[in-house]
């Protein structure tokens, strides 16, 4: 029986997405007992707050029961700390799950979902995996070709996804280039506003999405609790929206989506969200010495808002990503993302971390 031939003919021009290399994978391949610096995911490196492990705790005695479908009480908090309608909420099993939800309940087979080369690469795979078109517009320096992606729009455009501050650059766009770039959106596309970095933002001309929303009903804005708030391995985040919007995706959503841990989690961070600002600051701090670092070896390496750098080593012939990896120091090779030939996407740990990277990387150029 040819197996192959009953999936769907699309498949086959698939890549399973290749997240960043785990810690316990590169112990087995090279054989060591001692923890490497990862700093392939953009993870947080500290655990959640005090507060959230003990709400862990004691959700797990509950863990026998199917968790509240919808995510209430987390629906209900972000309600009023966001001043929306609990009906303009969805929770989701990341946010990874909302974009899935967007293209499968707008996006027909003949539509087609705009974004740009350079970005989270999960807009590109959620659309093949749809079998819908991806439109992917080059980027320009790093950032987003806004005037570009207005111009890739056609009749059959449904959404374009905008990843704001970028990954895996840590560029942005502004809040003048944004509106600029919706006033030439037509009514029948959904403009998603992905902001898993949104935390770290300092820009003081970042536009808010949450406000443009009065103006214009086709956006969405998609946060997570995966950085900042330290819940990557609980996998939640969550969509602001037109309450229509929000009703499609509930629709399309399966009924127990987010586990009872994760909901209990995510809002016991809220509650300690001012707790975060220091760990926020420091974030800033390391990530600026890790840049200077790096621009004083030589590298090329964009300013960032978030809590990663994209680095490029122009005229280096070797494979940096197994030089660093040789040295305990995991960072996360660009190439899925459509990163030039020995550019790397590496994020701030905690400050003996990035000691360890910057020695590494000053070793493997020859630079230490």
């Amino acid at each position: 029986m040819d197996l192959d031939r009953l999936a769907k003919p699309f498949l086959k021009n698939i890549t399973p997405y290749r997240p960043g290399k785990p810690i316990e994978q590169l112990q087995r391949e090279r054989g060591i007992t001692s923890t490497p610096a990862k700093l392939a995911s953009n993870e947080n490196p500290y655990p959640p707050h005090r507060r959230v492990r003990e709400s862990l705790i004691s959700a797990i005695d509950n863990v026998n029961r199917y968790p509240e479908s919808g995510s209430p009480e987390l629906t209900d908090k972000l309600s009023e700390i966001l001043s929306v309608s609990r009906s303009e909420i969805i929770v989701g099993n990341g946010t990874n799950e909302i974009i899935d939800l967007l293209v499968r309940a707008y996006v027909e087979t003949d539509e087609n979902c705009v974004f740009s080369s350079l970005s989270f690469v999960i807009y590109k795979l959620v659309s093949m995996q749809c079998g819908v078109r991806g439109i992917e517009v080059p980027a320009r320096g790093y950032r987003h070709d806004l005037d570009a992606m207005g111009r890739a729009i056609n009749a059959k455009t449904k959404i374009v996804f905008i990843c704001n501050p970028n990954n895996p650059t840590g560029t942005y766009c502004t809040a003048d280039e944004v509106d600029a770039f919706l006033a030439g959106i037509p009514d029948h596309v959904l403009v998603v506003f992905d902001q898993a970095y949104l935390e770290y933002v300092e820009a003081t001309d970042y536009p808010d999405t949450l406000a443009l929303r009065k103006k214009r009903e086709n956006i969405v804005s998609l946060r997570t609790f995966s950085k900042v708030f330290s819940l990557a391995g609980l996998r939640i985040g969550y969509a602001v929206a037109d309450a229509r919007v929000i009703d499609s995706l509930n629709k399309m959503r399966q009924p127990f989506n987010v586990n009872r841990l994760a909901q209990a989690a995510a809002s016991a961070a809220l509650d300690c969200r001012d707790d975060l600002k220091d760990y926020v600051r420091e974030t800033v701090r390391e990530r600026e010495r890790m840049r200077n670092a790096m621009l004083d070896m030589g590298c090329e390496c964009p300013a960032s808002q978030t809590n990663f750098l994209f680095v490029t080593l122009r005229g280096f012939s070797g494979d940096i990503c197994r030089g660093l990896e040789d040295l305990g120091v995991i960072v996360r090779p660009t190439a899925q993302f459509g990163g030039p030939a020995n550019s790397f996407r590496v994020n701030t740990g905690t400050p003996e971390e990035n000691d360890r990277f910057i020695a590494g990387l000053g070793k493997v150029l020859g630079k230490a």
